[in-house]
């Protein structure tokens, strides 16, 4: 007998396309832009749970410290809510401008382990495919490079995922589960995290120049913190612009993805006109998978939306790089990164 499969798909597409972006920005003057911005981070911040969410002292803890070629390596722990610790890596370089640069990562990194070039034997071949290693290249450039454990990789892996053999594995899910049954989403604490981190920065004496940047999961976080934290000044995002649609049970499933009523919100596109005017690079690769099946078609729509907040702010500060390849990093940020610098004070 021929099985039948009655999946949820396209009542879910339809539900999607009679909700969609009901807070996007759909303006024509910059004055309508400004406004919406404003009331629009206002809405994400309570959708993300930041209403449930309180900071503390940070009450940072050098733990290691490490002479390396050209560089110190410091890990770090701070406490960023009652009870939730954040360990990073701290990378300050010899000489050069020592510019802040919080690189965030991805899945399948070992968390902030791959980005300084820690590697093990089962973490080499995803760091090399992906070309993971960028917070130790930014460091050889001379920027001061802050690189965190996202909550539920690396060293915060919930218990199912703590074994050795699981570095690759993240508790995405696992925490998501419990955070949207109280209210919040994975996303939302992780962003608050990053906040946190740039509080630490600016402690550390940092104030006006702060970029960030990240691959796929880190290109997400990226996305988000600079729309919602204007004191990220400079974002690269590499391997996460496309529209939303296009993952409705079909591609990007992890649940760092994924926030209670989001879709009806927003699009990534108005994510980046939240950025708008500040600096910002999108990195796209021809066949990158998170690009759906449409593949670019997929950015390309996402992108003119945002290129139109930035031209209504009179603005050529957003850059998209496209290369030929699949989902890695693919080092656009550092031109980028070198560019904006040499115009900080």
């Amino acid at each position: 007998m021929e099985t039948n499969y009655y999946s949820m798909r396209e009542y879910f597409l339809r539900l999607f396309d009679e909700n969609y972006r009901e807070f996007g920005f759909f303006g024509e003057s910059k004055e309508e832009l400004t406004l919406w911005q404003k009331d629009t981070r206002v809405r994400l911040l309570k959708l993300l749970g930041f209403d449930k969410m309180k900071g503390c002292d940070l009450n940072p803890v050098v733990v290691e410290s490490e002479e390396l070629d050209g560089y110190k390596r410091e890990k770090v722990v701070i406490e960023t809510q009652k009870d939730v610790f954040m360990p990073l890596f701290v990378l300050t370089p010899e000489t050069g401008r020592k510019i802040p640069v919080i690189a965030v990562h991805g899945h399948a990194s070992d968390g902030k382990n791959g980005l300084v070039g820690i590697v093990s034997e089962l973490t080499e071949k995803k760091i090399e495919e992906y070309n993971y290693t960028y917070a130790l290249a930014l460091v050889k450039r001379g920027y001061v490079v802050f690189c965190p454990d996202l909550c539920g990789s690396g060293e915060r892996r919930e218990e199912r995922q703590q074994k050795e053999t699981s570095v690759l594995e993240s508790s995405c899910n696992d925490i998501n589960n419990a955070a949207m049954s109280l209210g919040m989403s994975i996303l939302g604490l992780m962003v608050f995290d990053l906040m946190r981190l740039i509080d630490y920065v600016e402690k550390l004496g940092f104030k006006e120049d702060i970029a960030c940047c990240g691959f796929s999961g880190g290109g997400l976080c990226t996305l988000w913190l600079s729309a919602l934290d204007e004191r990220v000044k400079c974002a690269a995002v590499s391997g996460y612009f496309h529209g939303l649609r296009d993952t409705v049970l079909d591609n990007n499933l992890c649940g760092c993805n994924f926030v209670y009523d989001m879709w009806r919100y927003i699009d990534v596109c108005d994510l980046g006109s939240l950025i708008a005017p500040r600096k910002l690079l999108i990195e796209s690769g021809t066949s990158d998978k998170l690009n759906g099946k449409r593949g670019l078609n997929n950015v390309f729509e996402q992108i003119i939306q945002t290129r139109n907040s930035y031209s209504l702010l009179e603005s050529d500060n957003l850059v998209h790089k496209i290369f030929e390849g699949g989902h890695k990093w693919f080092g656009a940020a550092y031109d980028f990164l070198d560019d904006w610098s040499a115009h900080c004070e």
